[in-house]
């Protein structure tokens, strides 16, 4: 019952560092600056500071894990990280440090839309690409790897949710297109469980990729509305207009610098339109996943 977890401190990382140690697991977040660290150990892991982590520092932080989490990678290249050092060259040397360490399965988290890279355009672009990479390390490893590849995963800590209810309030969304590309939240709750409930089956077992989709898939358009509708439930009643903005124009801002934010390959991961079969997720975790409705609830109570 013990478990490494990189990337401890991000989004989905503490949520699972949390999940774990309430559930009885001993945890090893790494991470790479003090300020992670006390993150970590505020949600219950023990955690290791390793500000540019080798295969040997990381073989020591791995010592004894049933299983690796590793979640320590990149959506943008930005402030001199790049998906080949990170996404990749990252990934190997943890599959590396893994060998060294006896751990002999590796929870990996990828992207929804690696399986259409080369056929569509929106999911053939260079983050794309590095994921795609970084499980085929994996699969030729020799370790038993679970990839889960994540729609938008939604819940206490993100900040999508709090950015468009902040301009919800301000009377305005800016929204790039018409709004028809779908996507299929995810509950972090569930995806911390799914997380552990991968650490934790019997082996050999199958399958060993999963799409990490919520069990609603819905357009972009239909999310901000039922954002405001769970703001209007929860005592926040929100008058705004939604600005379209053509998809031309949000391309050409993200490639010069960021279209609200968002770099060209995080535009491309809002805009690629790709959905998943909950199913399975149903399968592994051994309950319903939490509805939609319930999950922007949360999303919302903790903005």
């Amino acid at each position: 019952m013990h478990l490494a977890v990189t990337g401890a401190n991000g989004f989905v990382g503490r949520h699972v560092v949390t999940h774990a140690s309430h559930s009885g697991w001993t945890v090893t977040g790494v991470v790479r600056s003090e300020a992670a660290a006390q993150i970590v150990s505020t949600a219950g892991g023990r955690p290791v500071e390793l500000p540019d982590p080798d295969a040997e520092a990381l073989t020591r932080a791995f010592a004894g894990a049933r299983a690796v989490v590793h979640l320590a990678q990149i959506g943008a290249e930005r402030g001199g990280q790049t998906y080949e050092r990170v996404n990749v060259g990252l990934t190997e040397r943890v599959l590396e440090a893994c060998h060294r360490a006896g751990v002999s399965r590796l929870v990996f988290f990828s992207g929804l839309g690696v399986a259409r890279y080369g056929m569509k355009p929106r999911c053939t672009n260079p983050y794309f690409l590095s994921k795609l990479t970084a499980e085929t390390r994996l699969f030729r490893s020799g370790l038993e790897g679970i990839v889960f590849r994540p729609s938008y995963v939604v819940g206490p800590g993100e900040a999508f949710v709090p950015s468009v209810l902040g301009a919800m309030a301000a009377g305005e969304v800016e929204r790039p297109g018409d709004g028809s590309y779908r996507m299929q939240p995810v509950a972090v709750a569930d995806a911390a469980a799914l997380v552990l409930a991968a650490a934790a089956r019997p082996e050999p077992a199958f399958p060993t990729v999963f799409d990490l989709v919520g069990p609603e898939p819905l357009s972009y358009a239909g999310l901000l509305e039922r954002l405001a509708r769970a703001a209007g439930d929860a005592g926040m009643p929100l008058a705004y207009d939604v600005r379209e903005v053509p998809v031309a124009e949000a391309d050409r801002q993200a490639r010069a610098g960021g279209y609200q934010g968002m770099l060209p390959d995080e535009l491309d991961c809002l805009l690629c339109d790709e959905v998943g079969d909950p199913s399975p997720l149903v399968a592994l975790l051994g309950r319903p996943l939490t509805s939609l409705a319930d999950a922007l609830a949360t999303a919302v109570r903790t903005a």
